[in-house]
């Protein structure tokens, strides 16, 4: 099983945010609070990623430039497409739709999570100015889309989140880390780093809950670096991740 492989050496160990998040989010034009649920999946990055013929066109709707439906964006969004993800916050943020759930950071970090960096500034300004008021799983979330910015060689994402934590807001004041993040600012993402939270993602019920939604995608960028074996360490866990039956999905 996953669950026991061995970990060694961790200086971070993070948990994804649960496969399925639902909130209250009050539509401006509407009398009732509309159920929503979140389901993220950090390889949506094009058009045909999207697992339905209507969301693939309404992502290419989108990408040409028509202004589609909050329903729509917020469908794309649901589905994991991170573009979407951003538009949706943005139009929330542009609105005066009540946010006291944290919706906003949440599809923030969706964008984040699928590589759009330019989410980051704006995922940062939610976390300090309201992160103490989210749930523990929605400040996961948002915690784990900046770190993995970050170990991307995003060093705007490591120098907010070294200042997050030196700060304490919202995470919690931990000068060792916030000494960490702000010394990658200056050096570019860390493979070996990222290699490390991918294990310790491995391990966590959250995220194995998840599909290993943010082992995936620690995982992803340690491979993708030039350290000949960090790279063959995560190309092989990956390939065990998918080896392996999820028991929270087959059940």
């Amino acid at each position: 099983m996953i669950r026991s492989l061995p970990i060694t050496a961790l200086f971070i160990t993070l948990a994804t945010a649960p496969l399925a998040h639902q909130a209250r989010l009050p539509l401006a034009h509407e009398n009732v609070a509309l159920q929503v649920d979140f389901v993220f999946d950090n390889a949506v990055r094009q058009t045909n990623d999207l697992p339905s013929a209507a969301l693939r066109v309404l992502r290419r709707r989108m990408i040409a430039g028509e202004s589609l439906r909050f329903v729509d964006l917020r469908a794309l969004a649901d589905a994991g497409d991170g573009l979407a993800a951003f538009r949706l916050a943005r139009v929330m943020e542009d609105s005066t739709i009540p946010d006291t759930t944290g919706t906003k950071a949440h599809y923030y970090a969706i964008a984040a999570y699928t590589g759009r960096d330019f989410a980051v500034p704006s995922l940062a300004k939610l976390l300090v100015a309201e992160g103490a008021s989210y749930s523990a799983a929605r400040l996961t979330h948002s915690l784990n889309a900046m770190t993995v910015q970050a170990l991307s060689g995003n060093g705007i994402a490591a120098t907010l989140l070294g200042q997050m934590y030196a700060d304490g807001v919202p995470f919690g004041q931990d000068l060792v880390q916030a000494q960490y993040f702000l010394a990658m600012a200056d050096g570019g993402g860390s493979p070996q780093a990222a290699l490390q939270l991918g294990i310790a993602l491995m391990a966590d019920d959250a995220d194995i809950a998840a599909d290993h939604a943010g082992a995936r995608a620690a995982l992803t960028l340690a491979a993708g670096g030039t350290d000949l074996s960090v790279r063959v360490t995560a190309e092989n866990l990956l390939r065990l991740i998918a080896a392996t039956p999820n028991p929270e999905l087959t059940e």
